[in-house]
């Protein structure tokens, strides 16, 4: 019994470690967690990216709130032409802490933002996904895309993703050319190791199943005669 025990725990321990190993890195880097020293500064970032730079007001004072690459090499002085990279929105407010983290890699922090909009602008409230990265100990924004809109108060109820703009049959990131989304790369190969797991699962049960056989009879059958004078 105690030998059937450790099977049991041993084949339980795999089947956990497979599921474990089959979860994206992206997943677990998902949770770590941000220090209060560092949500302070994303927070002051945000308030200055979306400010000046989402709200196309004062843009000078957004420059320094992006990263080189956001910048698109642009130096101060072109900056300020107003010809910027990123969507612009007619935000409300002046401070935008709502942000929630959905990875970490390090230095690099995906964030997502609902952003409500001003009375009178005509648009509905916005979901935008973005990147930040920590460069010279300072989190910057690194890019920033649309990713829904919602009906403007007072029209009917009706949620736009980036999917809506693209032409029918055109793929594009989000789904295949027959309209159906696909399945990110990353989770690609979870059911394969579910099924796995199962497998093991099954041959486990079958080999408990034998040795309980093998102690109800006593052992293994004996030897036909004609083999045992053969041997």
């Amino acid at each position: 019994m105690k030998s059937r025990g450790l099977f049991l725990a041993a084949v339980v321990s795999l089947s956990l470690s497979l599921i474990v190993l089959s979860l994206p890195a992206s997943a677990s880097a998902g949770q770590q967690k941000l220090s209060a020293s560092e949500r302070q500064q994303i927070n002051e970032t945000m308030d200055s990216f979306v400010n000046h730079v989402v709200k196309r007001q004062n843009i000078d004072a957004g420059y320094d709130s992006v990263t080189p690459a956001f910048r698109l090499g642009m130096s101060r002085k072109e900056w300020d032409k107003g010809d910027l990279p990123g969507f612009p929105f007619p935000a409300a407010g002046k401070t935008f802490h709502g942000w929630i983290v959905t990875y970490r890699n390090g230095n690099e922090l995906g964030i997502e933002i609902v952003l409500q909009p001003q009375k009178g602008s005509g648009v509905g409230a916005g979901s935008f996904p973005m990147t930040m990265k920590r460069i010279h100990g300072r989190w910057l924004v690194d890019s920033m895309v649309p990713g829904a809109f919602f009906a403007p108060e007072g029209k009917r109820a009706r949620v736009v993703g980036t999917n809506d703009f693209l032409a029918p049959g055109g793929g594009g990131d989000g789904g295949g050319g027959n309209g159906t989304q696909r399945v990110p790369a990353d989770f690609a190969y979870v059911p394969f190791a579910i099924f796995g797991v199962m497998v093991l699962i099954l041959l486990s049960a079958a080999l408990i199943g034998g040795f309980r056989w093998r102690k109800a009879r006593g052992g293994l059958p004996p030897l036909p005669e004609r083999m045992r004078t053969r041997t």
